[in-house]
């Protein structure tokens, strides 16, 4: 019942018109929370249709109360984080048994460091190989950790792959390597162990119409879309649909305009079956860049036919608006102001990731149109069409001026 009560509460408010000191302010949405007995943190996801309308970097955004007052808010975006840390490692042993696997050995030394991940480095230009990997605490009894893992290289065509071979968490000392092709000794220059720590980012699907491009380049499978703003930051691309083995470069270009395209980011997506495991990598990450209207994901196919079946599917990280919700009052949600700077409010630097997630979720209403609402551009700008008509006829009104000043001077002194 207290919850029926705030959806009946939040319905009038929403029937009512914004304040005056709002009257720029296009779009609002009602934001319905449970009712509190005491201040308390409240979370609402920025939908994927306001981003239409809000501007770029999202300056406009504005919460309210049912007052009219501006209510301090914080914008969040769960990116996640990645370190990679390289432990100190020696070769102990790089060998070749013939019909069987290239071997290395590789010591992290006493300290009991945890490790995850083992980077092969060679100078081989094009290869696919499978590799093992064991660990031992002394170099004698050795404990599987990943039975058959795929490192790659295909320079002729420009991919670098990935030579990076994950497993689980160890702290054992000793790594033993194998490289499983006994046909020749695999080149291995050295090996870098490694411990990877990952919070994985918080992402959400953008519904975006990925059309192919008929006019991409011969050897090349293009999509384009047109995001319909400029405010969407695309942090990810994901590939889905593909049944058959394969190992494909990607590119992603941005434009703002649909004509002058910018490089964002490239990457491998492979899928290799073996003994009935799916070993795959499916995704390219995007990072750094201003937003853009405009995408183009291109898979290079070389001299293969393109992968049926396969479509790109563009993310985002959502934006959170969080803010302190107190007893008794109801909120608002305001967006569509272009001219809008951004605002500051000390919250931010009162709250972090840990008190952010522990926010109580509220829910965004449909998007309303601000009946009220008054364009916010100067007058000249609202109003061009009259200010080059009154130019006009100022410049009309000179020149006439001018021409009868001229007649009565030809008056005044006929010529002899």
């Amino acid at each position: 019942m207290p919850f029926a009560a705030a959806l009946i509460a939040t319905s009038l408010v929403a029937a009512a018109p914004l304040p005056p000191a709002w009257n720029h302010w296009r779009y609002s949405r009602v934001i319905t929370v449970r009712p509190n007995d005491a201040p308390q943190l409240i979370s609402v996801i920025l939908p994927r249709d306001a981003y239409s309308h809000v501007s770029r970097g999202l300056l406009d955004v504005r919460v309210i109360d049912d007052r009219g007052d501006e209510i301090p808010f914080v914008i969040f975006a769960h990116e996640g984080t990645k370190s990679t840390k390289p432990l100190r490692t020696l070769l102990r042993e790089n060998s070749f048994a013939p019909g069987l696997y290239t071997q290395v050995v590789l010591d992290t030394g006493a300290g009991n460091l945890f490790h995850n991940g083992v980077q092969i480095e060679t100078p081989e230009a094009d290869f696919i190989e499978w590799v093992q990997v064991e660990v031992s605490d002394d170099a004698r009894a050795w404990r599987l950790v990943e039975e058959r893992a795929p490192i790659f290289r295909f320079r002729k065509d420009r991919r670098e792959g990935s030579q990076l071979v994950s497993y689980s968490d160890s702290n054992a000392r000793y790594l033993r390597v194998r490289v499983l092709n006994g046909k020749s000794k695999f080149l291995v220059t050295g090996a870098k162990v490694l411990y990877k720590a990952v919070d994985p980012p918080e992402r959400a699907a953008v519904a975006a119409d990925m059309l192919l491009d008929s006019s991409a380049p011969v050897h090349e499978t293009v999509w384009r879309t047109d995001l319909g703003s400029t405010a969407l930051k695309i942090n990810q691309v994901q590939f889905d649909g593909a049944a058959s083995e394969f190992s494909r470069s990607i590119n992603l270009e941005s434009s703002k305009d649909g004509k002058n395209w910018q490089y964002r980011s490239s990457g491998e997506i492979y899928r290799f079956h073996q003994e009935g495991i799916v070993r795959e990598h499916l995704v390219v990450d995007v990072s750094n860049y201003e937003p853009m209207r405009f995408w183009r994901v291109a898979i290079v196919n070389g001299n293969d036919a393109p992968l049926p079946g396969v479509k790109p599917t563009l993310y985002m990280t959502p934006r959170r608006i969080v803010f302190e919700q107190q007893p008794g009052r109801t909120y608002r949600l305001l967006y569509g102001q272009e001219f809008a700077k951004s605002p500051s409010y000390d919250l931010e630097r009162r709250l972090n990731s840990k008190t952010i997630d522990a926010a109580e979720a509220g829910q965004l209403g449909d998007e309303e149109l601000n009946s009220a609402w008054s364009d916010p551009r100067p007058w000249t700008e609202k109003y061009e069409v009259v200010l080059w008509l009154a130019i006009g006829i100022a410049v009309l009104l000179l020149g006439y001026s001018a021409i009868r000043s001229l007649r009565r001077s030809a008056a005044q002194n006929p010529a002899s």
